[in-house]
């Protein structure tokens, strides 16, 4: 049955997009049962009036998600475990809610936010989480003194011996340019994300994100009803010479570890972009996510501080470094906007849990921090080594691993003829998750391949979970 299933081609959300969002809001409601069969590609490609290839990508991916499964020769079923979320009783029959468009545009974008909230092989983005200094988080907890200043409503911009830790930390090790009152706490990269757009974005703004790029930033992009405009990314970062004739507000980039591609922005792509800022009276936005974890030795220093702090605003995260439970992020801005910053916080959501941002304090000025990542590069270091010779050892899949030495993941590229949805599906069925890289890309993907997270991925499940994957592929 088609369960209300349509689409709207006046939305600057692509139609295989709007045709996923659509397929899991009517499984999550209900609408589509667990085990109910679905039309078929052909079907709604009539029912809908759109291409086969629409149809057929929105439903590879909700196949790698699990919303779907197919029997060979029988048909399409929504997954028998396909949770569905409460519905609300007190609403009568028939009755139509009135939404603002902010609401349709944070649901059409709520896709690209998805999060995968099981602990599997090769899961990417995650620390490892069974790894976390315990022990030690406990002692700094246990000395935040629970005074009544703690736990009073605190500073919109954060705990101050927090912001000092940061502040201190991030001078040494990335070359940040900033001082304390620079440094505004977070609650996760996303509310970072969602902080810029609301003070320096009107809607229809431009805004150049990377592609393929972090789905997340764009979803919080799209909520805005910001227009993106795809940077082109290549194995040496972001094309910046391709942005020459663009007029954009702003421009996000990952230059020590892209997302997904793993690339490094090189230099003179650095230093051309910083005179395209200038140029454009433009923002860069540099998000330095898993910039802790290198493992060539030649670290290369933030974006920002090559800048002077000028045109750049600089975050950084906890959730890859320790935990993504803690919440807590931190952005660098310039002096000039700490005040509508410090309004936009105090009034849109507050800085987050005083407590553990006094805890996290103790933590790095006790050098808890500095330790626990000597500890875990070094962990990593092993893991990503070994994943990336089992997997390239895999003659039968013949995949190419891209590999820059950094982070928390790699991508291994396919050969065309196995496109990377399918296989991600199939590895799915193997209980191994390795996301599609075509997911990644806002247009028509042109790198076909998977992203492999090692950190959290011991080597010996690793062993496991390739032998699987051989198995099932």
């Amino acid at each position: 049955m088609a369960a209300g299933i349509s689409i709207d081609r006046k939305s600057a959300v692509p139609l295989h997009r709007q045709l996923e969002s659509a397929f899991r809001r009517a499984i999550l409601s209900g609408r589509l049962s667990a085990g109910e069969r679905i039309l078929s590609s052909r079907e709604l490609q009539t029912h809908l009036g759109v291409s086969r290839n629409t149809v057929l990508n929105a439903l590879e991916q909700l196949h790698a998600e699990g919303y779907l499964v197919t029997s060979r020769g029988v048909g399409t079923f929504v997954a028998p475990n396909a949770r569905t979320l409460p519905t609300d009783r007190t609403i009568k029959a028939g009755k139509q809610i009135a939404l603002s468009e902010r609401a349709g545009r944070f649901l059409a974008a709520q896709p690209l936010a998805a999060y995968l909230y099981r602990t599997v092989p090769f899961r990417p983005g995650v620390p490892a989480l069974d790894l976390f200094p315990t022990a030690q988080f406990k002692r700094a907890l246990d000395a935040s003194g629970w005074t009544t200043a703690l736990l009073d409503y605190s500073d919109p911009f954060g705990h101050a011996p927090l912001r000092e830790a940061i502040a201190h930390r991030i001078r040494q090790t990335r070359g940040v340019v900033c001082s304390a009152d620079q440094i505004l706490i977070t609650a996760g990269t996303q509310s970072a994300f969602a902080l810029i757009s609301r003070v320096l974005l009107n809607e229809g703004d431009t805004v150049v994100a990377e592609e393929p790029g972090y789905r997340s930033l764009r979803a919080t992009l799209l909520a805005n009803g910001v227009r993106i405009i795809p940077g082109r990314v290549d194995r040496d970062g972001l094309d910046v010479a391709a942005l020459q004739k663009q007029r954009a507000k702003l421009v996000y980039v990952t230059p020590s570890h892209q997302y997904p591609t793993g690339a490094i922005l090189s230099l003179e792509r650095r230093l051309a972009l910083l005179d395209w800022a200038t140029k454009h009276d433009a923002w860069i936005v540099e998000d330095d996510y898993d910039s802790e974890f290198n493992y060539t030795g030649r670290v290369h220093p933030a974006l920002q501080g090559l800048g002077n702090g000028q045109s750049v605003m600089y975050i950084g995260t906890f959730s890859k470094v320790l935990a993504p439970a803690l919440r807590v992020a931190y952005l660098v801005i310039p002096r000039a906007l700490r005040a509508a910053f410090a309004a936009a916080q105090q009034i849109e959501s507050g800085a987050p849990n005083a407590i553990i941002q006094h805890a996290l304090a103790n933590f790095i000025d006790n050098g808890h921090l500095g330790r626990h990542i000597v500890k875990m590069r070094k962990i990593y270091n092993e893991r990503r080594r070994f994943a990336h010779a089992e997997l390239r050892n895999l003659s039968s899949l013949s995949l190419q691993i891209r590999d820059s030495r950094a982070g928390l993941h790699f991508i291994a590229e396919l050969p065309a003829e196995h496109r990377d949805v399918h296989f991600s599906r199939q590895a799915g069925l193997a209980g191994v998750v390795v996301p599609p890289l075509s997911a990644y890309f806002y247009g028509k993907p042109w790198l076909n391949g998977l992203v492999v997270g090692y950190a959290a991925t011991s080597i010996p499940n690793a062993k496991k979970a390739i032998a699987a994957l051989a198995q099932y592929v």
